[in-house]
């Protein structure tokens, strides 16, 4: 495949959906699997809404499934890319703290540190209001971020003090390189990220964007403010980082000092 590069963005990633596609792949269905596996699990209904939907791949994948499900997401060169691929299924623009679809909905997830754009507690606060309003009673929210508990371990400590790279071949013409320097502001529950993009054909793009660190009892904190029960909060599996396939068997582990921070909560 090619890639095409709109340059001018305050996110590279999200406004070029060849290069998203390019270094993440569009085959990997290990989230989905695992969404599936759980809603599946809890038995909830069929009408889903997906905030930070992307490309649309889980969205088609849920749908292809059983499931009625929607995709909401912020980007609109992402949505052009999800409706062009999928065409016939529902994809919104909306922000995730403050969006209305005037309907609920049995189960909601936001995953990929999408929530993490949330900068502020009055933000985290409104996105989640704004869940539960779409949720009917009893509904199921699932939650995948970034785990800041993970930066007081020595793996998470590495990544504050050395460069890391990542490298992938699209085809034999064209290499994509991520160089990725982490940084934290303690005040602010900031995670500073500065990235390098090395594309075959461009010259080399810096960009530089954040994320908020939430740690595992604030974020339960919020959810109980917000009208919900934490039914589940765990760091494995990890969907997110891990091939995860329909079959393995759903047990949690609940460390806290992996990657990624989930949790399942019902809407009460």
């Amino acid at each position: 495949m090619s890639i095409e590069l709109k340059l001018d963005t305050d996110n590279l990633l999200h406004t070029n959906p060849s290069l998203y596609v390019a270094f993440y792949g569009e085959q990997d269905l290990s989230m989905a699997h695992f969404i599936h596996k759980l809603f599946s699990e809890y038995k909830v209904g069929k009408k889903i809404l997906d905030i930070g939907s992307g490309t649309g791949r889980d969205v088609a994948y849920l749908n292809s499934v059983g499931y009625e499900t929607a995709g909401l997401d912020q980007s609109e060169e992402m949505l052009s890319w999800a409706r062009e691929r999928y065409p016939g299924l529902p994809f919104i623009y909306g922000d995730q703290s403050d969006f209305s679809l005037h309907q609920q909905f049995d189960a909601l997830y936001c995953v990929g540190s999408t929530f993490l754009y949330n900068f502020t507690n009055e933000a985290v606060l409104s996105s989640l209001r704004c869940f539960r309003n779409h949720l009917h009673q009893g509904g199921l929210l699932y939650l995948d971020m970034r785990n800041a508990a993970f930066f007081l371990t020595k793996e998470g400590q590495r990544w504050l003090t050395e460069e890391l790279v990542e490298q992938r071949t699209v085809n034999e013409n064209t290499s994509v390189t991520l160089q990725t320097r982490f940084s934290i502001d303690p005040a602010n529950q900031i995670l500073h990220r500065d990235y390098c993009w090395t594309i075959t054909g461009f010259k080399p793009v810096k960009e530089h964007l954040r994320h908020r660190l939430l740690f595992p009892q604030e974020l339960i904190h919020y959810l109980t403010a917000c009208g919900f029960r934490v039914v589940q909060l765990f760091d494995h599996p990890s969907p997110h980082t891990q091939t995860y396939e329909w079959n393995e068997p759903l047990t949690f582990r609940q460390d806290m000092l992996g990657r990624r921070m989930q949790v399942i909560a019902q809407a009460i």
